[in-house]
Protein backbone atom coordinates (compact mmCIF):
# COMPACT_ATOMS: atom_id res chain seq x y z
CA UNK A 1 0.00 0.00 0.00
CA UNK A 2 2.75 2.58 0.88
CA UNK A 3 4.27 1.33 -2.56
CA UNK A 4 1.58 2.36 -4.12
CA UNK A 5 0.91 5.68 -2.91
CA UNK A 6 4.41 6.34 -3.54
CA UNK A 7 4.16 5.71 -6.83
CA UNK A 8 0.89 7.98 -7.15
CA UNK A 9 2.77 10.86 -5.26
CA UNK A 10 6.00 10.57 -8.24
CA UNK A 11 2.94 10.02 -11.10
CA UNK A 12 1.12 13.04 -9.88
CA UNK A 13 4.19 14.91 -9.59
CA UNK A 14 5.89 14.26 -12.87
CA UNK A 15 2.16 15.16 -14.57
CA UNK A 16 1.92 18.35 -12.79
CA UNK A 17 6.10 19.42 -13.85
CA UNK A 18 4.83 18.26 -17.39
CA UNK A 19 1.45 20.99 -16.68
CA UNK A 20 4.27 23.39 -16.04
CA UNK A 21 6.86 22.92 -18.34
CA UNK A 22 4.56 23.00 -21.09
CA UNK A 23 2.48 26.34 -19.86
CA UNK A 24 6.10 27.37 -19.74
CA UNK A 25 6.92 26.86 -23.51
CA UNK A 26 3.55 28.31 -24.26
CA UNK A 27 4.17 31.62 -22.32
CA UNK A 28 7.37 31.60 -24.46
CA UNK A 29 6.55 31.50 -27.34
CA UNK A 30 3.59 33.84 -26.91
CA UNK A 31 6.11 35.77 -25.34
CA UNK A 32 8.83 35.51 -28.49
CA UNK A 33 5.33 36.29 -30.82
CA UNK A 34 4.71 39.62 -28.93
CA UNK A 35 7.75 40.96 -27.67
CA UNK A 36 9.56 43.58 -29.93
CA UNK A 37 7.87 45.37 -32.38
CA UNK A 38 4.16 44.93 -33.00
CA UNK A 39 3.55 42.89 -36.51
CA UNK A 40 2.74 45.35 -39.24
CA UNK A 41 1.22 45.47 -42.82
CA UNK A 42 4.26 47.20 -44.28
CA UNK A 43 8.19 47.18 -43.95
CA UNK A 44 9.26 50.81 -44.29
CA UNK A 45 5.64 52.55 -43.40
CA UNK A 46 4.97 55.97 -44.20
CA UNK A 47 8.50 56.33 -46.50
CA UNK A 48 8.56 59.23 -48.14
CA UNK A 49 10.49 57.83 -51.73
CA UNK A 50 10.40 61.42 -52.97
CA UNK A 51 12.63 63.29 -50.27
CA UNK A 52 15.00 60.12 -51.29
CA UNK A 53 18.52 61.92 -52.52
CA UNK A 54 20.96 59.47 -51.30
CA UNK A 55 21.06 55.83 -51.33
CA UNK A 56 24.16 54.30 -49.96
CA UNK A 57 24.90 50.55 -49.91
CA UNK A 58 27.36 48.32 -48.22
CA UNK A 59 28.71 45.10 -47.87
CA UNK A 60 31.86 42.74 -46.86
CA UNK A 61 33.45 44.05 -50.17
CA UNK A 62 31.83 46.83 -51.99
CA UNK A 63 30.20 50.53 -51.22
CA UNK A 64 28.21 52.28 -53.76
CA UNK A 65 26.78 56.00 -53.07
CA UNK A 66 23.61 57.05 -55.60
CA UNK A 67 23.32 60.60 -55.57
CA UNK A 68 19.74 62.08 -57.22
CA UNK A 69 19.27 65.69 -58.12
CA UNK A 70 17.15 68.13 -56.53
CA UNK A 71 14.53 67.51 -59.25
CA UNK A 72 14.77 63.76 -59.20
CA UNK A 73 15.25 63.53 -62.90
CA UNK A 74 18.59 62.29 -62.68
CA UNK A 75 21.57 60.67 -60.85
CA UNK A 76 25.07 59.87 -60.13
CA UNK A 77 27.26 56.84 -58.83
CA UNK A 78 29.93 58.49 -56.83
CA UNK A 79 32.12 55.83 -56.81
CA UNK A 80 32.45 56.03 -60.48
CA UNK A 81 33.57 59.39 -60.70
CA UNK A 82 29.76 61.01 -60.66
CA UNK A 83 29.00 59.18 -64.01
CA UNK A 84 25.14 59.01 -64.70
CA UNK A 85 23.11 56.36 -62.83
CA UNK A 86 20.42 54.60 -64.30
CA UNK A 87 17.15 55.79 -63.06
CA UNK A 88 15.28 53.13 -64.49
CA UNK A 89 16.77 50.81 -61.18
CA UNK A 90 16.09 53.97 -58.94
CA UNK A 91 12.66 53.82 -60.05
CA UNK A 92 11.90 50.13 -59.42
CA UNK A 93 13.68 50.41 -56.07
CA UNK A 94 11.48 53.41 -54.91
CA UNK A 95 8.61 51.72 -55.77
CA UNK A 96 9.52 48.43 -54.18
CA UNK A 97 10.38 49.67 -50.83
CA UNK A 98 7.29 51.52 -51.07
CA UNK A 99 5.13 48.67 -51.43
CA UNK A 100 6.96 46.56 -49.51
CA UNK A 101 5.14 44.08 -47.07
CA UNK A 102 5.66 41.85 -44.39
CA UNK A 103 5.43 38.48 -44.92
CA UNK A 104 6.25 37.10 -41.67
CA UNK A 105 8.75 38.37 -38.39
CA UNK A 106 11.10 36.50 -36.09
CA UNK A 107 12.71 37.22 -32.88
CA UNK A 108 16.35 37.20 -33.56
CA UNK A 109 19.16 37.64 -30.33
CA UNK A 110 22.34 39.29 -31.41
CA UNK A 111 23.98 36.54 -30.71
CA UNK A 112 22.21 34.66 -34.24
CA UNK A 113 22.26 37.51 -36.19
CA UNK A 114 25.38 36.25 -38.33
CA UNK A 115 23.47 33.35 -39.08
CA UNK A 116 20.91 34.90 -41.05
CA UNK A 117 23.25 37.64 -42.14
CA UNK A 118 21.94 40.25 -40.89
CA UNK A 119 25.01 41.98 -39.48
CA UNK A 120 26.06 45.15 -40.17
CA UNK A 121 29.18 45.85 -42.46
CA UNK A 122 32.85 46.58 -40.17
CA UNK A 123 30.87 45.30 -37.09
CA UNK A 124 31.45 41.54 -37.78
CA UNK A 125 34.17 39.44 -39.40
CA UNK A 126 31.19 37.10 -40.95
CA UNK A 127 27.58 36.99 -41.80
CA UNK A 128 27.60 40.67 -43.01
CA UNK A 129 24.74 41.68 -44.77
CA UNK A 130 24.05 44.73 -47.33
CA UNK A 131 23.49 47.58 -45.63
CA UNK A 132 21.14 50.34 -47.40
CA UNK A 133 20.88 54.26 -45.73
CA UNK A 134 18.19 56.54 -47.40
CA UNK A 135 18.79 60.13 -46.75
CA UNK A 136 17.45 62.98 -47.35
CA UNK A 137 18.93 66.29 -49.17
CA UNK A 138 20.28 67.60 -46.54
CA UNK A 139 22.03 64.06 -45.64
CA UNK A 140 20.23 62.88 -42.77
CA UNK A 141 19.74 59.39 -43.21
CA UNK A 142 16.07 58.91 -43.19
CA UNK A 143 15.92 55.09 -43.06
CA UNK A 144 18.52 52.47 -42.75
CA UNK A 145 18.25 48.86 -42.78
CA UNK A 146 20.28 45.35 -43.47
CA UNK A 147 19.11 43.02 -46.00
CA UNK A 148 20.26 39.81 -45.15
CA UNK A 149 20.35 35.72 -45.74
CA UNK A 150 17.87 34.73 -48.69
CA UNK A 151 15.35 32.12 -48.28
CA UNK A 152 14.55 29.92 -51.42
CA UNK A 153 11.28 28.59 -50.69
CA UNK A 154 9.00 25.76 -52.33
CA UNK A 155 5.05 27.19 -52.74
CA UNK A 156 3.00 29.34 -51.01
CA UNK A 157 3.05 33.05 -52.08
CA UNK A 158 5.94 33.69 -52.48
CA UNK A 159 6.05 30.85 -55.68
CA UNK A 160 5.86 31.76 -59.12
CA UNK A 161 4.90 29.44 -62.38
CA UNK A 162 8.40 27.56 -61.71
CA UNK A 163 7.27 26.11 -58.13
CA UNK A 164 9.80 28.34 -56.32
CA UNK A 165 10.08 31.74 -54.55
CA UNK A 166 12.41 33.74 -52.45
CA UNK A 167 12.29 35.33 -49.07
CA UNK A 168 15.20 37.84 -47.33
CA UNK A 169 15.51 38.71 -43.75
CA UNK A 170 15.85 42.53 -43.26
CA UNK A 171 16.60 44.47 -39.80
CA UNK A 172 15.39 47.48 -38.76
CA UNK A 173 17.34 49.22 -36.09
CA UNK A 174 15.30 50.75 -34.47
CA UNK A 175 13.13 47.20 -34.84
CA UNK A 176 15.50 45.86 -32.21
CA UNK A 177 15.87 41.96 -32.09
CA UNK A 178 12.73 41.83 -34.32
CA UNK A 179 13.75 40.34 -38.04
CA UNK A 180 11.44 41.09 -40.68
CA UNK A 181 10.88 38.71 -43.34
CA UNK A 182 9.91 39.73 -46.79
CA UNK A 183 8.74 37.83 -50.44
CA UNK A 184 11.50 39.72 -52.28
CA UNK A 185 15.36 38.89 -52.62
CA UNK A 186 15.63 43.00 -53.50
CA UNK A 187 18.49 41.97 -56.15
CA UNK A 188 18.54 45.41 -57.15
CA UNK A 189 20.28 46.53 -54.06
CA UNK A 190 23.02 45.54 -54.29
CA UNK A 191 26.31 46.95 -53.37
CA UNK A 192 28.17 46.90 -56.37
CA UNK A 193 29.19 50.01 -58.39
CA UNK A 194 29.04 49.20 -62.09
CA UNK A 195 25.19 47.66 -61.69
CA UNK A 196 23.95 51.18 -60.75
CA UNK A 197 25.43 52.64 -64.03
CA UNK A 198 23.29 54.16 -66.95
CA UNK A 199 24.03 51.85 -69.24
CA UNK A 200 22.64 53.78 -72.50
CA UNK A 201 26.08 54.02 -75.04
CA UNK A 202 26.61 54.25 -78.69
CA UNK A 203 25.31 52.94 -81.41
CA UNK A 204 27.23 52.39 -84.72
CA UNK A 205 24.63 52.11 -87.52
CA UNK A 206 24.66 52.10 -91.49
CA UNK A 207 28.52 52.26 -91.56
CA UNK A 208 29.97 53.36 -94.80
CA UNK A 209 33.96 53.36 -94.04
CA UNK A 210 36.05 51.97 -91.72
CA UNK A 211 39.59 52.30 -90.55
CA UNK A 212 41.99 50.73 -87.90
CA UNK A 213 45.43 51.67 -86.94
CA UNK A 214 47.06 49.73 -84.79
CA UNK A 215 50.63 50.07 -83.14
CA UNK A 216 52.17 47.64 -85.68
CA UNK A 217 50.85 49.93 -88.73
CA UNK A 218 51.56 47.53 -91.50
CA UNK A 219 48.81 45.19 -89.80
CA UNK A 220 46.42 47.90 -90.25
CA UNK A 221 43.13 47.87 -92.64
CA UNK A 222 40.48 49.98 -94.37
CA UNK A 223 37.27 48.59 -95.50
CA UNK A 224 34.16 50.39 -96.68
CA UNK A 225 30.61 50.16 -99.49
CA UNK A 226 29.56 52.42 -101.47
CA UNK A 227 25.91 52.42 -100.83
CA UNK A 228 24.00 50.80 -97.48
CA UNK A 229 22.42 49.08 -99.76
CA UNK A 230 25.19 47.16 -99.95
CA UNK A 231 25.53 43.82 -97.73
CA UNK A 232 29.68 43.15 -98.60
CA UNK A 233 32.20 45.65 -97.64
CA UNK A 234 35.50 46.15 -99.63
CA UNK A 235 38.86 46.46 -99.02
CA UNK A 236 40.03 49.82 -99.43
CA UNK A 237 43.36 50.04 -98.97
CA UNK A 238 44.02 46.90 -101.22
CA UNK A 239 46.84 45.98 -102.68
CA UNK A 240 47.42 44.08 -106.14
CA UNK A 241 45.36 40.71 -105.89
CA UNK A 242 44.16 41.61 -102.15
CA UNK A 243 40.84 41.11 -101.25
CA UNK A 244 38.48 41.15 -98.17
CA UNK A 245 37.97 37.76 -97.09
CA UNK A 246 34.28 38.19 -95.78
CA UNK A 247 34.23 34.87 -93.39
CA UNK A 248 37.32 36.53 -91.45
CA UNK A 249 35.40 40.00 -90.25
CA UNK A 250 32.00 40.52 -89.70
CA UNK A 251 32.00 44.58 -90.59
CA UNK A 252 28.15 45.30 -91.17
CA UNK A 253 27.51 44.81 -87.19
CA UNK A 254 30.54 46.34 -85.74
CA UNK A 255 30.05 48.15 -82.39
CA UNK A 256 26.23 47.88 -83.38
CA UNK A 257 24.19 48.29 -79.92
CA UNK A 258 27.50 47.72 -77.86
CA UNK A 259 27.07 47.47 -74.12
CA UNK A 260 29.78 48.32 -71.33
CA UNK A 261 30.68 46.86 -68.40
CA UNK A 262 32.14 49.60 -66.23
CA UNK A 263 33.59 53.33 -66.32
CA UNK A 264 36.98 54.07 -65.42
CA UNK A 265 37.91 56.43 -62.84
CA UNK A 266 39.96 59.73 -64.32
CA UNK A 267 43.21 58.43 -62.49
CA UNK A 268 43.31 55.21 -64.49
CA UNK A 269 42.58 56.20 -67.80
CA UNK A 270 45.83 56.13 -69.19
CA UNK A 271 46.63 53.57 -68.36
CA UNK A 272 43.67 51.55 -69.80
CA UNK A 273 43.87 53.08 -73.18
CA UNK A 274 47.71 52.44 -73.17
CA UNK A 275 48.84 50.73 -76.40
CA UNK A 276 45.64 51.74 -77.93
CA UNK A 277 44.18 50.82 -81.70
CA UNK A 278 43.20 54.04 -83.53
CA UNK A 279 39.46 53.30 -85.11
CA UNK A 280 37.74 55.97 -87.29
CA UNK A 281 34.06 55.12 -88.27
CA UNK A 282 32.05 57.26 -90.99
CA UNK A 283 28.51 56.65 -91.86
CA UNK A 284 26.04 57.41 -94.15
CA UNK A 285 24.04 59.28 -91.75
CA UNK A 286 27.11 61.82 -91.22
CA UNK A 287 28.02 60.49 -88.03
CA UNK A 288 31.99 60.28 -87.19
CA UNK A 289 33.21 58.02 -84.67
CA UNK A 290 37.19 58.39 -83.31
CA UNK A 291 37.44 55.61 -81.08
CA UNK A 292 40.81 54.29 -78.92
CA UNK A 293 40.42 50.49 -77.93
CA UNK A 294 42.89 48.28 -75.63
CA UNK A 295 43.57 45.30 -73.99
CA UNK A 296 45.21 45.38 -71.06
CA UNK A 297 46.39 42.33 -68.92
CA UNK A 298 44.54 41.01 -65.98
CA UNK A 299 44.97 38.72 -62.81
CA UNK A 300 42.99 36.16 -63.81
CA UNK A 301 44.83 36.06 -67.65
CA UNK A 302 41.91 36.59 -69.84
CA UNK A 303 42.50 40.31 -70.53
CA UNK A 304 40.50 43.45 -69.68
CA UNK A 305 39.58 45.52 -72.55
CA UNK A 306 39.18 49.52 -72.98
CA UNK A 307 37.35 51.58 -74.87
CA UNK A 308 36.80 55.71 -75.30
CA UNK A 309 34.87 57.60 -77.95
CA UNK A 310 34.49 60.74 -79.32
CA UNK A 311 31.63 61.81 -82.13
CA UNK A 312 30.98 64.18 -84.86
CA UNK A 313 28.52 64.90 -86.96
CA UNK A 314 27.53 66.35 -90.19
CA UNK A 315 24.38 66.27 -91.25
CA UNK A 316 22.47 67.81 -94.39
CA UNK A 317 21.20 71.56 -93.94
CA UNK A 318 18.30 71.40 -96.51
CA UNK A 319 16.76 68.34 -98.64
CA UNK A 320 18.26 68.02 -102.24
CA UNK A 321 15.55 69.46 -104.79
CA UNK A 322 13.20 67.40 -106.43
CA UNK A 323 12.06 67.73 -110.27
CA UNK A 324 9.04 68.88 -110.80
CA UNK A 325 7.83 68.20 -106.87
CA UNK A 326 4.45 69.35 -106.13
CA UNK A 327 4.04 71.44 -103.14
CA UNK A 328 1.91 69.64 -101.09
CA UNK A 329 4.27 66.75 -101.78
CA UNK A 330 7.59 68.94 -101.51
CA UNK A 331 5.85 70.04 -97.96
CA UNK A 332 5.44 66.89 -96.92
CA UNK A 333 8.77 65.82 -97.40
CA UNK A 334 10.54 68.87 -95.78
CA UNK A 335 8.91 67.66 -92.39
CA UNK A 336 9.43 64.32 -92.76
CA UNK A 337 13.17 65.51 -93.40
CA UNK A 338 13.72 68.19 -90.75
CA UNK A 339 12.10 65.55 -88.31
CA UNK A 340 14.93 62.70 -89.52
CA UNK A 341 17.75 65.53 -88.87
CA UNK A 342 16.01 66.59 -85.40
CA UNK A 343 16.70 62.91 -84.39
CA UNK A 344 19.94 62.52 -85.83
CA UNK A 345 21.42 65.74 -83.87
CA UNK A 346 19.24 64.42 -80.73
CA UNK A 347 21.65 61.72 -81.41
CA UNK A 348 24.64 63.41 -81.43
CA UNK A 349 24.06 65.30 -78.55
CA UNK A 350 23.78 62.29 -76.33
CA UNK A 351 26.54 60.30 -77.61
CA UNK A 352 28.50 63.34 -77.41
CA UNK A 353 28.15 63.18 -73.67
CA UNK A 354 30.44 59.68 -73.52
CA UNK A 355 33.35 61.69 -75.26
CA UNK A 356 34.90 62.08 -71.19
CA UNK A 357 35.37 58.46 -69.85
CA UNK A 358 36.78 55.58 -70.72
CA UNK A 359 34.43 52.18 -71.06
CA UNK A 360 35.17 48.97 -69.84
CA UNK A 361 33.97 45.86 -72.77
CA UNK A 362 33.65 42.55 -72.98
CA UNK A 363 36.17 40.82 -75.67
CA UNK A 364 33.07 40.22 -78.16
CA UNK A 365 32.03 43.72 -78.35
CA UNK A 366 35.77 44.75 -79.87
CA UNK A 367 36.99 41.19 -81.27
CA UNK A 368 36.44 42.29 -84.91
CA UNK A 369 38.61 45.37 -84.25
CA UNK A 370 41.76 43.32 -83.16
CA UNK A 371 41.97 41.53 -86.23
CA UNK A 372 45.01 42.00 -88.18
CA UNK A 373 45.42 42.63 -91.97
CA UNK A 374 46.68 39.16 -92.35
CA UNK A 375 44.12 37.82 -91.19
CA UNK A 376 41.36 39.39 -93.03
CA UNK A 377 42.84 39.85 -95.88
CA UNK A 378 42.58 37.06 -98.97
CA UNK A 379 45.70 36.95 -102.19
CA UNK A 380 44.50 36.18 -105.33
CA UNK A 381 47.79 34.09 -106.48
CA UNK A 382 46.60 34.47 -109.99
CA UNK A 383 45.68 38.56 -110.19
CA UNK A 384 49.51 38.94 -108.41
CA UNK A 385 52.19 38.73 -111.07
CA UNK A 386 54.81 36.81 -111.05
CA UNK A 387 58.01 37.81 -109.35
CA UNK A 388 60.66 38.96 -112.14
CA UNK A 389 63.42 36.63 -113.17
CA UNK A 390 66.62 38.12 -112.78
CA UNK A 391 68.56 37.71 -116.27
CA UNK A 392 71.02 35.20 -115.85
CA UNK A 393 74.92 36.90 -115.08
CA UNK A 394 77.09 37.27 -118.79
CA UNK A 395 80.24 35.72 -118.20
CA UNK A 396 83.25 36.46 -120.34
CA UNK A 397 83.61 33.86 -123.41
CA UNK A 398 86.75 32.54 -122.94
CA UNK A 399 89.45 33.22 -126.15
CA UNK A 400 90.22 30.50 -128.52
CA UNK A 401 93.23 30.25 -129.69
CA UNK A 402 94.20 32.23 -132.79
CA UNK A 403 93.57 30.41 -135.87
CA UNK A 404 95.71 30.68 -139.53
CA UNK A 405 93.45 33.45 -141.55
CA UNK A 406 94.70 33.37 -144.76
CA UNK A 407 95.76 36.78 -145.43
CA UNK A 408 96.41 38.07 -149.23
CA UNK A 409 100.59 39.22 -148.54
CA UNK A 410 100.72 42.97 -148.62
CA UNK A 411 102.55 44.28 -151.20
CA UNK A 412 105.87 46.20 -150.02
CA UNK A 413 107.37 48.59 -152.58
CA UNK A 414 110.82 47.74 -152.86
CA UNK A 415 112.64 50.75 -152.88
CA UNK A 416 115.06 51.19 -156.10
CA UNK A 417 118.65 50.06 -155.01
CA UNK A 418 121.09 52.79 -155.55
CA UNK A 419 123.31 52.38 -158.07
CA UNK A 420 126.54 51.22 -157.06
CA UNK A 421 129.26 53.77 -156.82
CA UNK A 422 131.51 54.44 -159.80
CA UNK A 423 135.04 52.54 -159.65
CA UNK A 424 137.82 55.21 -159.06
CA UNK A 425 139.73 55.80 -161.99
CA UNK A 426 142.86 54.09 -161.84
CA UNK A 427 146.57 56.57 -162.12
CA UNK A 428 148.26 55.56 -165.21
CA UNK A 429 152.08 54.23 -164.38
CA UNK A 430 154.79 56.60 -165.22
Amino acid sequence: MKKILTLLIILVGLVGAGLVYQKQQNEGLNTAANRGVKTREMLLPDLDIQGIKKIRLKDATSETTVKISEDGKSATVLERGGYPASMDRISSVRSELYQQRIANKQEVRKGAWAEIKVQPPGEAPEGVGTQVELSDAGGKVIKSFVLGKTIDTAGGRTSNQFGGGSQRFVRIPEDGDTIWVVSNPFTDLEAKPDSWLDKAFIDIQKIKEITVVPPQAEEGWKVGRKTDAELEFALLDAKVGEALDGTKLAVSNLLSTPVFNDVVTKDKTAEALKGAIKVNIVTFEGFVYDLLVAKQPSEDGVGRFYLSVKVTGNFPKSRPPVKDEKEEEKKKADEAFATQIKGLESKLAKEQKFADWVFEVSEYTVNNIFKKRSEIVKVDAKATPAPAVANPPVFPTPTAAPSAVATPPIQVPVAPTPPAPAAPATEEKK
